[in-house]
């Protein structure tokens, strides 16, 4: 058995990384186990020790495939990028366990499910019922949704059981699971974010940030910093180069996720600084507001 240290030198320095699939298969296959063993035992012995393998190893290979298939080099160590890939997929494999006990084993499709949210978010903005047909017509109409489609939705709904936009992870965390289960193929290809209009989001949100009081800019510069990361797909540099000259910025944030592999959580950073969660929320709502108003 190899050291923490050791496993993470053999993990982020992978021969895999330099093989060409195409003229050497065998070669590249017996690398890709070798690295799938490698992370399989680093988990096992020093990130989940009190789990069972059997708890988390479809997640691993299939998130160690779609690293490994995605990872460029120059944007960090392979564990990095696994890590939080890891802890973004076991959420969501443990929030899809939550959402089938709450609809008692009713299958939905994940097109049909955002829909539902879709046409529950519109009914409630509006204070609308949509078990109404009157009212169902209007939002089909709105959403541009057929009108017998929108039926289906609301009967689907209502004998599947509602289930909230949010969900509870493992972990205590809320998480938007249909928001994370983004095509990692699509996220790569389309670039998600468009650099120049995010730049001019950033210069709204730092101007907006200075004008909060004192106290409150630790825990926002955190919280903004970290969805910063994220929305540009945990590739640091990036987000250094875009917002590292903000006020708002936080390099800590940074150093965090390169010590440990992943983002703080709210709950984390609300520990941080001091304060509960109850306030950080709060807090972060608010700020939002402004940013919404500002834009």
């Amino acid at each position: 058995m190899y050291t923490r240290e050791e496993y993470e030198n053999l993990i982020n320095n992978s021969p895999l990384f330099e093989i060409d699939k195409e003229s050497s298969p065998m070669l590249y296959k017996t690398e890709r186990y070798n690295l799938l063993t490698h992370l399989a035992d680093y988990y096992r012995f020093f990130i989940y020790p009190n789990k069972p393998l059997d708890f988390y190893s479809m997640t691993l290979i299939l998130t160690a495939d779609e690293c490994i298939r995605y990872y460029k080099r120059e944007r960090g160590e392979f564990l990095h990028l696994f890590n939080s890939a890891m802890k973004r997929d076991l959420h969501i494999a443990k929030a899809k366990e939550i959402v089938e006990e709450e609809r008692h084993g009713i299958k939905v499709s994940k097109e049909d499910d955002k829909l539902i949210r879709k046409v529950i978010a519109f009914a409630n903005s509006k204070g609308l019922d949509i078990c109404d047909p009157i009212t169902q017509d209007k939002i089909s109409k709105a959403l541009n949704i057929d009108v017998v489609k929108m039926k289906d939705l609301v009967d689907t709904n209502n004998n599947a059981v509602a289930v909230s936009s949010t969900v509870i992870n493992e972990d205590g965390d809320e998480i938007e699971l249909f928001d994370q289960q983004t095509d990692l193929t699509s996220k790569v290809e389309e670039e998600v974010v468009n650099e120049s209009s995010f730049i001019v989001l950033l210069e709204n949100i730092d101007s907006v940030f200075a004008t909060v009081q004192e106290r409150q800019k630790k825990l926002l510069s955190m919280l903004l910093t970290v969805e910063i990361i994220k929305a540009l797909d945990y590739d640091v540099v990036k987000a250094k180069k875009l917002a590292g000259n903000k006020k708002m910025f936080n390099a800590e944030m940074i150093d965090y996720y390169k010590m440990k592999g992943e983002l703080p959580t709210a709950r984390q950073i609300a520990a941080m600084c001091g304060v509960s969660e109850q306030s950080l929320s709060r807090t972060y709502h608010n700020f939002k507001i402004k940013i919404g108003e500002k834009c």
